[in-house]
């Protein structure tokens, strides 16, 4: 006799088993080697390189930094945040180069940057914003350099124009 499993229910197991898996592979970052090559941040545990997620925090309990890594390199979401508990930035990485969007903000939480990368470029349009949410600068990059007109908005209203 033969037994079927319903999509759903093997859907459900593979979720139980992934959420457990990734619970034992959540440790704080003062359990983790860090090393450095060529500029490049490694993490290990048990001198092996770590995969997992990797967790830090603040005195008070609240989270200050969470990041996963694979193979030993930032690959995937990496946030930090305020004491307050607000996001503070937001990006994503893959085999250790900040890749795609990347966003930071005031502890208010407004938005106060928000660019792009491209592998570790700074590759397409740049907004920075003053703490009430409007405009300070912006501008666009391209290969990590600043090209065309960059405009920066001052609180008083006056408007500087740079040319790169």
């Amino acid at each position: 006799m033969i037994k079927v499993f319903s999509t759903t229910r093997i859907i459900t197991i593979l979720l139980i088993i992934s959420i457990f898996y990734n619970c034992n592979r959540s440790i704080d970052i003062s359990k983790v080697e860090i090393t450095f090559n060529n500029e490049e941040m490694f993490f290990k545990k048990n001198s092996k390189p770590f995969t997992g997620t990797i967790n830090e925090y603040y005195d008070n309990g609240k989270t200050k930094m969470e990041m996963f890594v694979l193979k030993g390199l930032k690959h995937g979401s990496f946030n930090q945040f305020h004491t307050n508990g607000n996001l503070q930035t937001q990006s994503n990485f893959i085999k250790g180069e900040i890749h795609g969007k990347f966003t930071s903000y005031h502890e208010s939480g407004n938005e106060q940057i928000v660019t792009f990368y491209h592998y570790n470029n700074r590759n397409g349009s740049y907004e920075e914003f003053h703490e009430n949410g409007k405009l300070k600068i912006c501008g666009n990059y391209y290969k990590g350099k600043r090209i065309g007109e960059f405009y920066e908005f001052f609180k008083s209203g006056g408007i500087a124009i740079y040319n790169y």
